[in-house]
């Protein structure tokens, strides 16, 4: 039996965040509050600064699902798509295509509801 001169695994020393300028970024609790205080889909706080703040979070939501829901629809495309082109069993399961309508429908829903002004 051999024994190694250097661990197996490199080690890393702690990660020390107190100088980062986007600690708010670094911890879990810090993006919740950010995606909270209004944060859109490309991750940045709603730009128009002359509304409420509640009407900002409601826009950010609405451009978070508003992706969500491109997002969805495109895979429905991608597994319509594949059902008129490829074998059955290369097919998307009937749960998974159901599910990703069911999830379509729910961001539209929120989109409608979230777009009417206060």
């Amino acid at each position: 039996m051999t024994t190694r001169k250097n661990p197996p695994l490199h080690v890393v020393d702690a990660v020390n965040d107190n100088e980062d300028p986007t600690s708010d970024l670094s911890t879990f609790q810090g993006c919740l509050t950010r995606i909270r205080d209004g944060e859109g889909s490309d991750g940045m706080l709603w730009p128009e600064e002359n509304l409420s703040d509640g009407r900002r979070q409601s826009l950010a939501r609405i451009d978070r699902a508003a992706v969500a829901i491109l997002t969805a629809a495109e895979m429905l495309h991608a597994a319509n798509r594949c059902k008129t082109m490829a074998t059955p069993r290369r097919h998307l399961d009937e749960g998974v295509v159901e599910g990703l309508f069911f999830a379509c429908r729910e961001l539209a829903e929120l989109v409608c509801r979230e777009i009417r002004p206060s």
